[in-house]
């Protein structure tokens, strides 16, 4: 039931989220499920959206139960063109409000950028920056009604850097950065924050998720491929609720994590060299696959 009444949202600089309209993309599990779980503790009202309809409602079940909830369910598929905008006006139907908008849906892809399928590519790109920026474009005119609002970017410390076999996911990133710098200074008029979090490894089926583009491994598809075991999602998304309520302007997990991108910036010599060093680990690591398989 849409009210149009004209509001102050109250979010972020230390406003409380309770009562609050939060929309999340890519719920249904990981980092999303874990923000989610962060904000039916505040005691916000919750938007769901993910591809999977089965898991959005068990998803939402386990929030009405362990919080009580009032959760909304949303199967989307932010690639495809108007459905991000379905999304947010559902949203606004429903629960007479958009105060927070969580773009958290994404993807990697796996491969060298002169191997990439670019069929791939370009489907990385509609999930990861244009579903995005579709969101984005289609809540800021609803919190620009209420007074103000919050979007929240889940991009990556490889927005920061680039990542070995890993181009094209750090290109969506490194999009996703600077369209959300330019956005955060055109919004403040209208009391909309724009907060970037900027997770490192996490412990999640992302990997698993990724597209891989290395010829040869393409059916490899659902494998995991990080190297190592990342952060629990949890505290991604605990993060994440305590930028909301700042109001801050990019987020970072852990000390390693900002150290690591403080790295990059500071010693670019030393990081290309610990690229060229890493590239050659994980081709070996994905060439021993294939010939483990023959």
């Amino acid at each position: 039931m849409t009210t149009g009444k004209r509001r102050s949202s109250g979010v972020g600089r230390g406003g409380a989220l309770a009562g609050k309209v939060a929309v999340i993309t890519g719920a249904s599990k990981g980092i999303g499920a874990a923000i989610a779980e962060s904000l039916a503790e505040e005691g916000c009202r919750l938007a769901l959206a993910a591809r999977s309809t089965e898991l959005l409602e068990e998803a939402a079940d386990q929030l009405r139960r362990d919080f009580g909830a009032e959760v909304l369910t949303v199967p989307t598929d932010v690639s495809e063109e108007g459905q991000a905008q379905a999304l947010i006006e559902k949203t606004e139907s429903h629960f007479g409000a958009v105060d927070i908008l969580v773009n958290n849906a994404g993807m990697g892809i796996y491969g060298a950028v002169d191997e990439l399928d670019l069929g791939d590519l370009r489907h990385v790109f509609e999930v990861n920056f244009f579903g995005a920026l579709a969101a984005l474009q289609a809540a800021v005119p609803v919190m620009r009604r209420q007074g103000g609002g919050t979007v929240v970017n889940i991009s990556s410390i490889v927005g920061k850097f680039p990542q070995p076999l890993g181009g094209g996911y750090t290109a969506t990133k490194f999009a996703l950065q600077g369209a959300s710098g330019a956005a955060r200074a055109e919004l403040k008029r209208d009391n909309i924050d724009l907060v970037v979090v900027c997770p490192g490894l996490t412990e999640t089926e992302f990997s698993q998720n990724s597209r891989i583009s290395v010829p040869g491994a393409e059916h490899r598809q659902g494998e995991r491929h990080a190297l190592t075991r990342g952060v629990d999602a949890g505290r991604v998304g605990r993060r994440t609720v305590t930028a909301i309520k700042r109001g801050e302007r990019e987020v970072y997990i852990t000390l390693f994590d900002r150290l690591l991108v403080c790295f990059a910036v500071l010693f670019p010599g030393l990081l290309q060299w610990l690229l060229i060093y890493v590239t050659r680990y994980r081709r070996r690591r994905f060439e021993q696959a294939a010939a483990e398989e023959n």
